[in-house]
């Protein structure tokens, strides 16, 4: 197997993270985003989106979004289940793993338009646009801080994938962009101080 990765783009970061958690080492490529080599001829043969990450199986196929690749590798590797261990579990955890997913989605859509880092994405950058988009990340955000109560971790008392996923976005705003994100919210400020004392987290 092969990840090609961005190591601090927001969906490579939660495969990264999810491998950490794991104990998995599977070998990595770091694309140069600066030089454009995720727009590549070579690349593009194998992720034609031209995003990363990319996961080449061991018979070449390549799984070219990031909560496919983490599903896949659960599945390879179900010792220290992540997704959780019942149907109950693994339902509460895929739903929340879902709302994380909203959430970058959403989110990267408002950085798109508060910082000037994504000019492919958004040549003109508005405010205005932002604070509205910022709205409906709020909401997702509300939900989360709702649904974390006293836990450690999102889903209970260990880390699953969803927690993978929303620390990603977080980390990115917070960390790469240097930006307030969530700051309002108590339980997912304490679970986000908690989580980032966690190797995995670290860049």
């Amino acid at each position: 197997m092969l990840l090609y990765q961005f190591r601090k783009g927001t969906n490579p970061r939660r495969v990264i993270i999810y491998l950490s958690e794991k104990g998995l080492h599977v070998p990595r490529y770091e694309l140069d985003y600066a030089q454009g080599e995720h727009k590549s001829p070579e690349y593009l043969a194998i992720n034609p989106s031209g995003r990363a990450p990319t996961l080449l199986t061991d018979d070449g196929t390549p799984i070219n979004d990031s909560a496919a690749i983490v599903e896949y590798l659960e599945e390879l590797y179900p010792q220290k289940p992540m997704m959780g261990a019942d149907a109950a579990s693994r339902a509460k955890v895929r739903a929340l793993e879902r709302l994380g997913t909203d959430l970058i989605v959403r989110s990267q859509l408002w950085l798109w338009n508060v910082t000037t880092a994504f000019p492919a994405k958004e040549a003109q950058p508005s405010r205005e646009l932002a604070d509205k988009l910022y709205t409906y990340v709020d909401e997702i955000l509300e939900a989360l801080e709702a649904s974390i109560g006293e836990q450690a971790f999102l889903a209970g008392a260990a880390p699953t994938i969803a927690d993978c996923t929303v620390f990603a976005i977080l980390q990115t705003a917070r960390e790469r962009f240097e930006l307030p994100f969530a700051n309002r919210y108590e339980r997912l400020n304490a679970w986000y101080d908690n989580f980032r004392q966690r190797p995995s987290a670290d860049y």
